[in-house]
């Protein structure tokens, strides 16, 4: 199998031996100006007289462009590592943005927004940035190497609830304790995929498969 690259592949899905940095191309385009959108968006939210509509608008701007550099990414086939660490760092810098902005409008918040991005900004991040230390193209492919990581952490279900819950259980109870909760029960999965995490060893090379046939990490 040849990646587009031009590089020998293993065969996996997911896989790539292409290591370069690649910083031109539409899916990171689209990255990058979410970003700039959703820190627009927010600064105007901390000088408006009433903040809602520009929050909602940054917060569907960070939303909808980080589901649509995704796609792009995938249905044309240009993903590359490069464009996986942008979109890492973009999330961050919107999500902490967004509740920075929030937070001043709803002090109630702000506990169940620490925990919040503890979670995501500081463990999930170190997660999320593992894959570079195998020949994977993005966090998305984790399942090659370690299943369960991949289910707690960036399996459809996973991302919509270590994400979606906090959020949700606030605007539906706007009860700091209830959010609380649910925040530290999404940092502690973020945890336990942490603590797997750091019990394996990459590989001493890079490129390669993914797979570690010895243990069978896809299957676990």
């Amino acid at each position: 199998m040849i990646t587009k690259a031009g590089e020998p592949g293993c065969g996996h899905h997911g896989c790539t031996n292409d290591l370069r940095d690649h910083w031109v191309g539409l899916p990171n385009a689209v990255t990058v100006l979410r970003g700039i959108g959703t820190a627009v968006l927010c600064l105007i939210a901390a000088g408006a007289t009433t903040a809602w509509p520009w929050l909602l608008a940054a917060l569907a701007t960070y939303w909808l462009g980080d589901i649509a550099d995704g796609l792009l990414a995938r249905w044309t086939g240009t993903e590359t590592r490069t464009g996986a660490v942008l979109d890492i760092l973009t999330d961050r810098l919107s999500v902490c943005l967004i509740i920075a902005i929030y937070g001043t409008i709803e002090p109630g918040v702000l506990l169940p927004a620490t925990v919040f991005l503890v979670q995501f900004v500081v463990v999930d991040a170190y997660l999320s940035l593992a894959f570079l230390g195998w020949p994977l193209l993005s966090p998305n492919y984790f399942h090659l190497v370690d299943a369960a990581v991949y289910r707690w952490n960036w399996s459809p279900p996973a991302k919509a609830l270590n994400t979606g819950a906090v959020v949700a259980v606030w605007l539906l109870t706007h009860n700091p304790i209830a959010a609380t909760a649910v925040a530290v029960a999404a940092l502690s999965v973020k945890v336990a995929g942490a603590v797997r995490l750091a019990a394996r060893t990459p590989p001493a090379t890079r490129r390669g498969c993914a797979v570690d046939e010895s243990t069978d990490g896809a299957h676990l």
